[in-house]
């Protein structure tokens, strides 16, 4: 079997969720394989497929689970606020419950961590 199938069939089996801990203290969960973000309703990591278990979530710091910060510097309008989503240019319009919504590809809503300046 070649290795990007066997990967994606070993997505299809749950894996626990990890809460990570960060230096400041702040705690969000992250995907196992690919330590995104994902939230407490999500059943597979929209990043890589993953599919989750919240059955058992393991306790990681943010060192110790390889995260890194990363900035990227674009220009917004400047009566843009964090958390506009509107507005927001890395936003995108997609599908749920046959409506349109804006999501976050960082997957960021209601917690957006954009600085603006």
């Amino acid at each position: 079997m070649k290795d990007h199938l066997r990967e994606e069939l070993i997505k299809q089996f749950n894996a626990e969720v990890c809460e990570v801990t960060k230096p400041s203290g702040e705690k969000y969960y992250a995907c196992p394989t690919c330590k995104r973000t994902v939230a407490r309703s999500d059943t597979r990591c929209s990043g890589c497929g993953q599919a989750l278990s919240w059955n058992s979530i393991r306790q990681e710091d943010e060192k110790r689970a390889g995260m890194a910060h990363a900035t990227l510097r674009f220009e917004v309008p400047g009566d843009f606020s964090a958390g506009d989503c509107r507005r927001c240019p890395l936003s995108y319009i997609a599908k749920r419950n046959d409506e349109n919504v804006y999501e976050c590809p960082l997957r960021m809503q209601n917690r957006c961590g954009l600085e603006v300046s």
